[in-house]
């Protein structure tokens, strides 16, 4: 179990918020740094936390501002670590990187200082829909067929739910980027554009809904998993299934497979949901990623490398743990 302090970038944010309370339910005895650019809302939620100090961070600065004298135990970036520093300081100190930002298009940076220097640290690139609670929806869909032919995501924002400003300017910065959505279409990379990029997406409660396609790490995690041929991903922002009912804003994530099982042609569809909204999902996801990188889990520490969220945990074990923390799942053929 690591001693030195997990640092927390962007702890201050909702997502960071939310994670950091998961983190502290969790794990009470390991220590926190609430990194923000702001000390004000950072100290609130470091003295929230307990056991935890805030700190000044610079992303355009050298082990992001922080001085030598800081220990160090992880470093999580919540905010998009655009200049790669955040990488660069883990790497230097040999302690796990997670990062929850960026996009398939830049995906490129993280890659070649991760094989420059492969033997330095544990790196995650988790910016996959809600950290990876889609991915895994899937992986464990998946296992129920011999063969899986195509993988359909849908995911459901509720257009109440406070996603925090820092994650909706990302969003827009990397659309604007790269305006064509990644897809997998008779087993080739495609990049959807205009019309191609509408799909009609099925909400929990039946509801059909006009969504967008979305270059989302999933797809590509999910080809690499499966060898699905066809495979996308698609996001609409709507009423959550959860709150026309008259509860909360919730999340929501729709997966369909089709492919062999038995011998037979065979199609599926899973869904999760999570009352808390998106931040608190990805929070939690955050928090078992951690965990596997650090030992908190029981299990050895996770050995330097590249990895995703699916390669740190089994399906059903991360499913099991995000029920625990709230979220309804269902499956079903069809």
């Amino acid at each position: 179990m690591t001693t030195a302090p997990v640092l927390f970038a962007g702890g201050s944010g909702s997502v960071g918020r939310k994670t950091i309370a998961e983190f502290r339910r969790r794990y009470p005895d390991v220590p926190v740094l609430v990194g923000g650019r702001n000390l004000k809302p950072a100290n609130e939620v470091a003295e929230a936390a307990g056991l935890a100090k805030a700190v000044a961070i610079d992303l355009d600065k050298p082990q992001l501002g922080l001085g030598d004298d800081v220990a160090v135990g992880a470093v999580v970036m919540l905010v998009p670590d655009n200049a790669l520093l955040g990488l660069r300081f883990a790497q230097d100190r040999a302690v796990p990187y997670l990062s929850i930002g960026g996009g398939l298009i830049e995906v490129a940076s993280e890659l070649a200082l991760f094989t420059h220097r492969p033997n330095a640290a544990p790196i995650v690139i988790a910016a996959h829909w809600m950290a990876g609670a889609a991915v895994m929806l899937a992986a464990k869909a998946a296992q129920a067929f011999d063969r899986v032919r195509s993988i359909h995501m849908g995911a459901l924002v509720d257009d109440q739910d406070s996603v925090g400003p820092t994650a909706l300017e990302d969003m827009a910065r990397l659309h604007e980027a790269a305006p064509a959505a990644l897809a997998l279409k008779d087993g080739k990379r495609i990049w959807l554009t205009e019309d191609a990029v509408n799909r009609d997406i099925e909400t929990v409660d039946g509801r059909r809904l006009k969504g967008s396609a979305f270059s989302s790490f999933d797809v590509v995690s999910l080809q690499a998993a499966t060898g699905a041929a066809d495979i996308r991903f698609d996001l609409v922002t709507a009423a959550s299934s959860s709150r026309r009912a008259g509860g909360g804003a919730a999340t929501e994530i729709m997966v369909e497979i089709e492919g062999d099982a038995g011998g037979r042609a065979t199609r599926s569809r899973s869904t999760l949901v999570f009352d808390e909204g998106t931040a608190a999902l990805t929070g939690v996801s955050v928090v078992l990623a951690l965990a596997a990188l650090l030992g908190l889990d029981g299990k050895a520490r996770t050995p330097a490398g590249l990895y995703m969220p699916e390669l740190l945990w089994e399906a059903d074990a991360f499913l099991a743990e995000l029920v625990r923390a709230g979220a309804q799942i269902a499956h079903s053929e069809r």
